[in-house]
């Protein structure tokens, strides 16, 4: 790979969209936090709607800087048609908790509304949380992959609470994506059109 000293702040960015499903107490919230910031929260959090945030991987192309985007939404949130809310998605994230047979059971119906047509092309991965507890473990690993096998999806463990795995995970898909991206032969970043009154933008992390 040829050498450039650009800074990675100024490389064109290359975003590639993350989103998270899950039931109350799955702890994807929680963990979009530890991935994000490195942090955890110990209090119940309330996501009434829908937050994202942005995470940066550096060092991977010497022409590209990759440019994470997470949506995490919640069940009840009416703010965004699906329709919306999975264009141009990369990966969808489908958390429940390992000690909870029901939130295993919401992560099966929330699978049932991923959308699968030629207009919503993603990866679907299933994510076992809490694998701290695991004197309290009711979903087994077995099953939990023999369920994520029969659905196409992916399989993978985590703890946000002791950080066990998260970066591991994330990093792994994202980069994955990312070559998967700049190495398609149509692939082209496509910068916005400033408006007259404004200078042209820069760089921007931009949905291919």
């Amino acid at each position: 790979m040829a050498k450039n000293n650009t800074p990675q702040q100024d490389l064109e960015r290359v975003m590639i969209k993350f989103l998270f499903r899950g039931g109350s107490g799955s702890g994807k919230t929680k963990t979009l936090i530890r991935y994000a910031e490195n942090t955890f929260e110990e209090q119940d959090i309330n996501n009434d709607g829908i937050d994202f945030k942005y995470k940066y991987i550096d060092d991977l192309d010497p022409n590209y800087r990759l440019c994470l985007q997470i949506w995490d939404k919640s069940t009840n949130s009416k703010r965004f048609t699906p329709q919306a809310y999975y264009r141009n998605a990369s990966a969808v994230f489908v958390f429940f908790d390992v000690t909870d047979r029901q939130s295993f059971n919401s992560a099966k119906e929330e699978l049932k509304g991923i959308p699968h047509t030629n207009e919503f092309i993603h990866e679907v991965y299933i994510v076992g949380n809490k694998i701290d507890l695991e004197s309290k473990r009711v979903i087994s690993r077995e099953e939990a992959i023999e369920f994520a096998q029969d659905n196409a999806a992916q399989y993978y463990e985590i703890s946000a609470k002791e950080n066990i795995n998260v970066h591991q995970m994330f990093d792994e898909v994202g980069k994955a994506l990312f070559y998967k991206k700049i190495d398609d032969p149509n692939f082209a970043i496509i910068k916005p059109k400033p408006t007259p009154s404004a200078p042209p933008p820069k760089s921007s992390c931009i949905i291919q």
